[in-house]
């Protein structure tokens, strides 16, 4: 009788003690089958878009991201340059592509992406597309040829406001563009004045300004430091001093003007995109691919490269990154009837 009643208490004790148990064999297993597929993928190529012409900052940015990131891959990482339409055309590209982690988009999230859908038209959501991280935030600045006759801020509005007087490179609805308007409308000039002569990406861009073919620019600080032994800055589009311009504040010169503060947008935030249904439909390779991605940006041999090639390298959560976009897109979409 006594045995009896000790096999059913441990029998009792096993009927208990199983469903744990399974439950606990059972997330063993899938923490082992997700971390098995995180392993096996990728098995093929891996593509980066980049829409716009090989040179550029974004163009770098990929091709560095791409020599990185291939070896921990363990595949070949390539790029695709589909410039067109003020990254319109490649960032459509990206989305007609299948959301499986082998195609991925490097460009300027803000202004170009915002621009390309709230003033190009691109025929897409800015909520199909995700920033893995803001590697790259690189405020503006107000920039004129050593040669300029323009010496400070004021000098080249007053000139502004004389009708085809001065003329300013842009590539259309980029940050620059869009800050360079919004000044205008706060000081009453129209936007015929000035004469805006546009280019397919930051290379032919910077390139103008720095062979005196334009009289101004407004330009990502950092890109433009490739061509600082041309040209000078007027004014810093940032809320800090600039380490590496010696000039005001945009908003301090605005002050001077009786001006409001005005919103800034003259930079661009740049960083490896993926399609936002990503993480829900395979939840093991976007972990995968922000695991390789931030290993890369955070590994000695990846901040040698983009100290050399003036290309930001700072590892920024998807969450904050995301955040710091949409509020900017926000702005985008404020302005950009100013564009249209």
């Amino acid at each position: 009788m006594k045995h009896h009643l000790q096999s059913c208490k441990l029998t009792a004790s096993l009927k208990r003690c199983t469903p744990k148990l399974i439950g606990g064999i059972s997330s063993f297993l899938l923490a082992s089958l997700v971390s098995a597929a995180q392993a096996d993928w990728p098995q093929s190529p891996i593509e980066i878009v980049v829409p716009f012409d090989a040179g550029g900052s974004a163009d770098r940015m990929a091709r560095g991201l791409a020599e990185h990131m291939s070896p921990r891959l363990e595949v070949p990482v390539s790029i695709i340059n589909r410039p067109g339409g003020a990254g319109a055309l490649g960032a459509t590209y990206f989305q007609q592509q299948a959301a499986d982690g082998h195609t991925l988009l490097v460009m300027q999230a803000t202004p170009y992406l915002a621009s390309a859908i709230e003033v190009g038209g691109a025929p897409v959501e800015w909520d199909d597309f995700q920033l893995l991280s803001a590697q790259w935030n690189d405020y503006g600045i107000v920039a004129v040829h050593n040669d300029s006759p323009y010496q400070s801020l004021e000098e080249l509005v007053e000139a502004m406001r004389e009708p085809g007087k001065v003329s300013s490179g842009i590539i259309v609805g980029n940050g620059g563009h869009l800050q360079t308007l919004v000044i205008m409308d706060a000081l009453d000039i129209e936007h015929d004045n000035v004469r805006f002569v546009t280019y397919s990406g930051g290379a032919p861009l910077r390139a103008a300004l720095a062979g005196n073919q334009v009289d101004f620019e407004i330009l990502a600080a950092e890109a433009a430091l490739t061509i600082s032994d041309e040209v000078r800055a007027l004014a810093v589009v940032n809320d800090t001093p600039s380490d590496n311009w010696d000039a005001p504040l945009l908003n301090d010169e605005m002050e001077r003007l009786d001006v409001e503060p005005l919103p800034l947008m003259g930079g661009n935030v740049t960083g490896l995109i993926a399609h936002a249904s990503l993480q829900e439909e395979y939840p093991e390779r976007y972990e995968r691919l922000l695991q390789v991605y931030q290993e890369t940006l955070e590994s000695d041999e990846y901040q040698a490269w983009a100290k050399d090639a003036g290309i930001g390298a700072e590892w920024v959560s998807p969450e904050e990154s995301q955040q710091l976009v949409d509020e900017a897109y926000r702005t985008v979409q404020q302005y950009a009837p100013l564009l249209k």
